[in-house]
């Protein structure tokens, strides 16, 4: 088949491009029913323009079946790389189900605004979906509604979030306990016993005790049995106005001048900034996520390494879950999915910057 650079079509598309339907491209792929000779030659040739590859399982296009699925998030405006990594990964999993059939119905709203998520999942349930990705903030507000999917028989998988006293379908995302013991290992190995450690903490993360939390605590727990001594220095929770942020990073740092900086879901390239403006010297600084305010600074190592969770292989991986049950009632093999945490420093950048 030649390639000629045309960007490959799903089989949607391409009835589309050739105004016949579903069925009869699907027959003509297959050899089956009834067509014409120049319908199968318009086909083949349109194959071979666009570079199509014939899905497995296109059977479900040609019985015209759909299958559903909600994706219930939230957004910050702070953090926008966070949920345009999501909104890739889903984009990936459409791509790759569309002709089986996937269909991927999303709903975000602001992270504050709990409300509007309960509102979201109820027009949802009104509407018939019965299958569920939910990524929620403020779990005490929105886990009665998603309790009753659950106990109304819809399929619910949580996303990045686990929630207490919930038994979904399964949930994914990454080990947030684990990632906190992770930072403790790279402070071990790059600083110096008796190092002077600042933790950065933004004041909005205070109530997120699913993530940030879980961290902190998996930090603190593998802290306990350092092979080094580290003072660690009072914690500075952050405002969670971008403005105030930028002084309190700056103030705290300047005056406190510690060694090594760790920070957790915080302003990473201001710190970053300031550290650079300062004098590198032998300040480290860790953080976590990878977004592109902040590629420079893991470039020429002013940060020196981040924990980073890959978010597109995590949304990917529930839509993944979720469709294979629904379509051929594959269950899922565990309650909880942790996907790989990587550690990024200047000499693997490259590779997960435009992930």
């Amino acid at each position: 088949m030649a390639n000629n650079g045309k960007k490959r079509m799903t089989l949607n598309q391409l009835a589309k491009e050739l105004q016949v339907s579903r069925t009869t491209l699907y027959n003509i792929l297959h050899e089956k029913g009834a067509y014409s000779e120049e319908t199968k030659k318009r086909v083949y040739k349109a194959l071979e323009i666009y570079n199509f590859r014939m899905n497995n399982h296109a059977r479900n296009l040609a019985m015209n079946q759909e299958y559903k699925i909600a994706f219930v998030g939230f957004y910050s405006t702070r953090f926008g790389y966070f949920f345009d990594e999501i909104q890739a990964g889903i984009e990936r999993a459409v791509e790759a189900y569309e002709d089986d059939g996937l269909h991927i119905i999303t709903r975000y709203s602001d992270r504050e605004d709990p409300g509007q998520q309960v509102k979201d999942l109820v027009e949802l349930e009104e509407k018939g979906i019965e299958n569920y990705i939910i990524f929620c903030y403020h779990y005490e507000s929105v886990s009665p509604q998603i309790e009753h999917l659950i106990n109304t028989g819809k399929n619910v998988i949580l996303f990045s979030r686990r929630i207490p006293g919930l038994h979904p379908f399964c949930s994914v995302g990454c080990n947030d306990y684990l990632s906190g013991k992770l930072m403790m290992e790279l402070l071990e190995k790059f600083a110096r016993s008796g190092d002077r450690v600042q933790l950065l903490i933004s004041e909005h993360n205070h109530r997120d005790k699913l993530v940030v939390g879980e961290r902190l605590k998996g930090f603190y727990d593998a802290l306990k049995n350092s092979r080094k001594n580290f003072e660690l220095l009072e914690p500075a929770w952050t405002s969670p106005v971008p403005e105030v942020e930028k002084n309190e990073i700056r103030n705290v740092l300047e005056e406190r001048k510690p060694d090594v900086i760790l920070d957790f879901v915080c302003n990473l390239q201001e710190a970053a900034e300031c550290v650079k403006e300062n004098g590198k010297g032998d300040t480290v600084l860790l953080g976590y996520d990878i977004y592109p305010e902040v590629v420079p600074y893991i470039k020429d190592s002013t940060i020196d390494a981040v924990i980073y969770q890959d978010l597109p292989s995590q949304s990917f991986k529930a839509v993944e879950l979720m469709f294979e049950y629904i379509c051929y009632r594959k269950k899922a093999g565990e309650e909880d999915y942790y996907l790989p945490l990587n550690v990024v420093f200047a000499t693997n950048c490259e590779y997960f910057e435009n992930l």
